[in-house]
């Protein structure tokens, strides 16, 4: 009997593994065979993570592992839709208790690139008409009624009847779940009954053509971790089932990718972004062990070497983090919702286990020990010891995923100053609508080992930065000593551009409208915009600047001057 695969590993991959598997046990709940989920809500049970358990443990393998993998996969395989004619098919529930999305009443396959757009943008004329039309004929909105609130009645109305992309269905837990499967059933196969490996083939199939349908319908376009997957299941299960017309998407897909990578020095859509860089590298490692051709195979390591180079630019050995701006972010600590520090913990070894704390990602952390590294020997120093201060600017062919699909892709240029305490960052060129965006952002570390970071975002007036707003557009530049940035500002709704700072002992009486005093930076501010009004938190502060459609100017440029 050969041995579990986690005995096999490196001491370092091992540790991975073990501290994972530790807190994912602990989210087990066996009576329902699933993990509740440690990303927001613990009450819910979630199917992709759930499969990466799964998947840690056939890896670990200690008593009653492999026949608790078993049932955890056949109970995420349970919550797949099967539904060949409507725009979900293939994919899977992301929690045991959802609503199945709305049915028979969204032919979108006889329907243009860019549909989910066009739905989108059209869905918005007719909740503003809608409410137009309400304060015409009656006093329902009269005496301070809450027109927001029947805009939400509105869009739960169409919710209702047709299905909200990542509101009823998530497309891509086809690709997440697709790529445990695929794994699992390369390492593990001999671990697992025939009725198992029936049940994903199946299902499998069922994901892969509904990913396949998807790319080549552009209804709803694919952002690059999602794309790198993508071509792996298709690539995967095409030589698995011997599906040739897949195989033919895969090999062009990845030629295209190449191509787009290859045009700006080695750039993703989805660029300099913690979050999606983790899953990129987790993909391209699969792709490293399991990949079927040499071209493939080619193809795959000359972007992972690529991406590597690219993340060793904007890293700061000193700060232990990338540096902004970001095409796409959560959070601006590279140990927040990132699996990066994981893969340079495998590429620095001992000593370097705190890279590794535990955050919403970590479930993939046996996976990522399976799949290893392979970093180019150019990019390693830049992770060991800070390479000296630069000036940095990659270009990037940005895809705004919610945007007309003939002018959804924009060139970008992501610009960075690495110090050897400070770094910022400045984006230009971008018209992505994601509050995901960062534009502009700097981080730095006091004499005391303190860190601090900066951002610029936005958010709609008693909502969230993290949403999809149409009409704000920044384009910022930096150099060592400065930030600039216009924010232009073209809707009807209330928007809040502000400052957030993140950090020990903030005083609200050091950020005056010129001036803002923080640990370790001074930073002198010249604003053209309204009046800031400053809010503080327990570790952070928002210095807020309001814009008000009819009253102010649509446009605010900031000009900040740094002093350490």
């Amino acid at each position: 009997m050969t041995q579990p695969m986690v005995n096999m590993m490196s001491n370092q991959q091992q540790h991975l593994v073990r501290q994972s598997m530790v807190m994912m046990d602990r989210f087990y709940d066996d009576e329902v065979a699933l993990l509740r989920s440690f990303e927001d809500d613990s009450s819910q049970y979630g199917t992709r993570g759930s499969a990466h358990y799964a998947l840690g443990l056939l890896i670990r393998q200690e008593s009653g592992d492999v026949e608790k993998a078993i049932r955890v996969l056949h109970k995420v395989l349970d919550y797949q839709y099967d539904a060949p004619e409507e725009i979900y098919h293939g994919t899977f529930a992301t929690q045991m208790n959802d609503e199945h999305p709305p049915m028979g009443h969204y032919a979108w396959k006889s329907f243009a690139p860019g549909t989910a757009y066009f739905l989108e943008r059209t869905f918005e004329k007719v909740s503003a008409q809608f409410i137009h039309n309400l304060q015409q004929e009656n006093d329902l909105l009269k005496e301070g009624a809450d027109s927001k609130r029947l805009r939400e009645l509105f869009d739960a109305s169409v919710n209702a009847v047709l299905p909200p992309v990542w509101i009823s269905y998530d497309p891509n837990w086809r690709e997440f779940i697709a790529c445990v499967c695929a794994i699992a059933t390369s390492e593990f196969a001999e671990l697992l009954p025939y009725e198992l490996i029936r049940r994903m083939d199946e299902a499998m199939e069922r994901a892969v053509q509904g990913s396949v349908e998807r790319r080549l319908s552009d209804v709803i376009p694919m952002n690059t971790n999602i794309e790198l997957m993508h071509i792996f299941i298709t690539h995967y299960y095409g030589h698995r089932f011997q599906r040739t017309d897949w195989i033919q998407h895969a090999d062009e897909q990845a030629e295209g990718l190449l191509q787009e990578f290859d045009q700006y020095g080695g750039t993703f859509a989805e660029f300099n972004t913690t979050t999606y860089y983790g899953v990129d590298l987790a993909v391209l490692g699969m792709f490293r062990k399991y990949a079927v051709t040499e071209r493939m195979t080619e193809i795959a390591h000359r972007i992972e070497y690529g991406l590597w180079n690219n993340i060793a630019l904007f890293y700061n050995a000193n700060l232990e983090n990338l540096s902004g701006p970001f095409a796409r972010a959560y959070d601006m600590e590279m140990r927040e919702h990132s699996s990066i520090g994981v893969f340079l913990y495998l590429l620095l070894g001992e000593g370097y286990e705190y890279l590794t704390g535990m955050n919403c990602e970590s479930g993939h952390d046996p996976m990522i020990a399976l799949l290893g590294i392979d970093v180019p020997a150019q990019a390693v120093p830049y992770f060991q010891v800070h390479q000296g201060d630069r000036l940095v600017r990659k270009q990037f062919m940005e895809l705004c995923e919610r945007n007309d699909p003939k002018a959804n892709r924009n060139l970008c240029t992501a610009s960075a100053w690495i110090g050897e305490k400070r770094m910022m960052g400045a984006m230009s060129g971008s018209r992505n609508t994601n509050g995901q965006m960062h534009p502009v952002t700097i981080h730095w570390q006091t004499e005391m080992g303190e860190r601090y970071y900066l951002r610029l975002i936005r958010r709609e007036l008693g909502g969230n930065w993290n949403s999809h707003l149409r009409g704000i557009t920044f384009e910022a530049e930096v150099t060592p000593e400065s930030l600039n940035v216009d924010v232009q500002l073209d809707t009807s709704e209330e928007i809040e551009v502000y400052f957030e700072i993140k950090g020990p002992n903030l005083r609200s009486q050091d950020l005056q409208p010129e001036q803002w005093k923080l640990p370790g930076l001074t930073c002198t501010v010249q604003a053209e915009a309204p009046e800031p009004t400053v809010l503080m938190y327990t570790d952070y502060a928002e210095i807020i600047y309001r814009y008000v459609p009819g009253v102010t100017e649509n446009r605010m440029r900031f000009e900040l001057g740094i002093n350490e």
